[in-house]
């Protein structure tokens, strides 16, 4: 992203101030991106209350002194071993033509789909369950009366995810909070020399 002109200036002359001006800076910087992850949480169209597995666990953000650039920062998902997740809640996504996306609900399918496994991959097998909205993959099904009972939904199956994520527009929205940021942090730390 671009910053703002004070703001860009303040980081093309980075290594010319002075430490504790550097570090002031940074810590303006690094509050600001935390803020941002806050922002994206809250502004998106996605129930984030998935903990470390999901992706309020995923979203990231650094900003360290980079020579000879002055500093390096950036905001992000941390990598997965399986697609990327955050990409499909981006851009949305539509399985191939007579096929779904399984998505993970319990904590066990998380795990697995984590670790770069799908349905497939699960121990033990699942049962599919055709039901009037989704389809659902359900682990420890029993037949009973000729009807299927028990067991614990693992996955729902769809044909689309809409997309909801957000991240481009809120980073864009907040380049100017970011940059102002900088801005306040740089002359705050020359009042505190």
């Amino acid at each position: 992203i671009q910053i703002e002109t004070n703001a860009a200036e303040i980081m093309q002359r980075f290594h010319q101030l002075p430490g504790a001006v550097q570090s002031g800076v940074l810590k303006g910087l690094k509050r600001s991106l935390i803020d941002l992850e806050g922002q994206i949480k809250r502004r998106s169209g996605v129930n984030f209350n998935r903990g470390a597995s999901g992706l309020a666990g995923r979203i990231a953000s650094y900003a360290k002194p980079a020579s000879p650039f002055g500093v390096d920062a950036a905001i992000g998902f941390r990598k997965t071993k399986a697609f990327p997740y955050e990409l499909a809640q981006e851009f949305g996504a539509k399985a191939s033509p007579g096929k779904a996306m399984a998505i993970p609900i319990s904590s066990e399918a998380k795990a697995l789909s984590y670790a770069g496994r799908g349905p497939r991959d699960f121990p033990g097998g699942l049962t599919l369950i055709k039901g009037s909205k989704n389809a659902v993959l359900i682990k420890d099904t029993k037949l009973v009366g000729g009807k299927m009972s028990g067991g614990e939904v693992q996955y729902v199956l769809v044909k689309s995810i809409p997309a909801r994520l957000y991240f481009r527009r809120n980073v864009i929205a907040a380049i100017p909070e970011i940059s102002r940021d900088i801005v306040e942090a740089e002359k705050e730390s020359w009042r505190n020399l």
